[in-house]
């Protein structure tokens, strides 16, 4: 009891020092201390090799990057933890899980811009502190890889192409420039240029 209370006490003191706003999420910060935030994602493949010593491989795609985050949140802090349950529980009209808008250094780095709460959300009470530890994974959504490939396969059904599997993940130069290029690059500087020559 005594440890608990000079734990608390502490933890109140340097408060201001140990909470971290390191992640956002619609706007909406999650307040943890002492977070950890790790980045991973798979770029599978398979071995096309045989008997032969070759080094040829088919991609399987790249697949959705996910943060991994944990942290502990405070027994005197518990609207933090009901918040952050309520909204891994949040769904879309439709009743699919709630996409979120990321806003996270780490996220921004590896181009993370939207996710999904997925998989497993830990909460279990700290084994010396007075606080939860918790744990939880946002899973990329809508991420660039997979708007270039949908894209390529709707071109390719709007001029009639079968083999819509086949249509490769790259986007066009000019279309990803276009896609890059700010409303003023756009309507104001192209046009100029182009009358320029």
């Amino acid at each position: 009891m005594i440890e608990n209370s000079i734990i608390e006490s502490n933890a109140s003191a340097t408060s201001s020092s140990v909470d971290n706003i390191v992640l956002a999420l619609d706007g909406e910060s999650i307040i943890l201390k002492n977070p950890s935030i790790s980045a991973e994602y798979d770029l599978p493949d398979e071995d096309q090799s045989g008997q032969s010593s070759s080094t040829n491989s088919s991609e399987k795609g790249i697949k959705p990057k996910k943060l991994n985050i944990s942290g502990l949140i405070e027994y005197s802090t518990p609207d933090r933890l009901s918040r952050l349950i309520e909204l891994s529980y949040q769904t879309e009209n439709g009743g699919a899980k709630k996409l979120y808008r990321v806003a996270n250094a780490t996220a921004n780095v590896i181009n993370l811009r939207e996710a999904v709460f997925s998989g497993k959300v830990s909460v279990s009470p700290h084994s010396t502190l007075l606080a939860w530890q918790i744990s939880f994974t946002l899973s990329e959504r809508k991420s660039v890889p997979e708007k270039r490939e949908t894209r390529a396969r709707e071109r390719a059904q709007e001029n009639g192409d079968e083999t819509v599997d086949a249509v490769g993940e790259e986007m066009p130069e000019e279309t990803a420039e276009k896609e890059e290029r700010s409303w003023f690059e756009e309507n104001i500087l192209a046009p100029v240029n182009d009358a320029l020559g």
